[in-house]
């Protein structure tokens, strides 16, 4: 019951926060800080450009075997729309031999003026954590953070991903191999299906 309560009032609360930031035409202008705070309850264009990524997408995942032959799988991610600050991507497919089912959450936070991703899936207890920021003359979109790694410790990892249009992007994945040293262990293609 406390528990119940606490959450209660905790939602309250910021529902209250949340309505006092609502902009009104004929409130007076607001204080820089108080439109800095303002800004967590708006979406904004970037989280706009998450949101054009809900859909279906047919997925080429893209890895080297030991040997450094090329290995290729299918699979699929849908990503939808989780209000209009978030996309939740949901990843079914194949990778090196073995089912891969993931789950990711994916935004802006407007307080570290930063895209987040938190990413987990079947192949480990561990959650992938990235954060990153979009080069719009490059159309891409780096991150960096920490993943379960080869070394059986969570390890720095990064993620690019280059918008080729409304319906393509690929995603290269980079961590730390044996030798310590970074190299990409994959490139995911998605096309959007229709």
């Amino acid at each position: 019951m406390k528990l119940f309560l606490t959450t209660f009032v905790f939602l309250a609360s910021s529902l209250g926060l949340a309505a006092t930031f609502q902009k009104s035409p004929s409130a007076p202008p607001a204080s820089n800080a108080v439109a800095r705070a303002a800004d967590a309850f708006h979406a904004g264009p970037e989280h706009a450009r998450l949101q054009k990524l809900a859909g279906t997408w047919d997925a080429v995942v893209f890895t080297t075997d030991a040997q450094g032959a090329e290995q290729r799988t299918r699979g699929t991610l849908t990503t939808t729309a989780h209000t209009a600050f978030h996309t939740v991507d949901s990843f079914q497919g194949e990778f090196m031999g073995m089912p891969l089912i993931g789950h990711g959450m994916n935004g802006y936070c407007v307080a570290r003026k930063q895209y987040f991703t938190y990413w987990t899936d079947s192949m480990t207890t561990s959650p992938m954590t990235l954060y990153g920021n979009y080069d719009a003359a490059k159309h891409e979109l780096a991150m960096s953070g920490e993943c379960f790694g080869m070394s059986g410790k969570l390890e720095p990892c990064r993620q690019v991903t280059r918008y080729t249009d409304d319906d393509h992007y690929t995603l290269s994945f980079f961590a730390t191999g044996p030798d310590g040293k970074e190299k990409q262990c994959l490139r995911i293609e998605y096309t959007r299906k229709r």
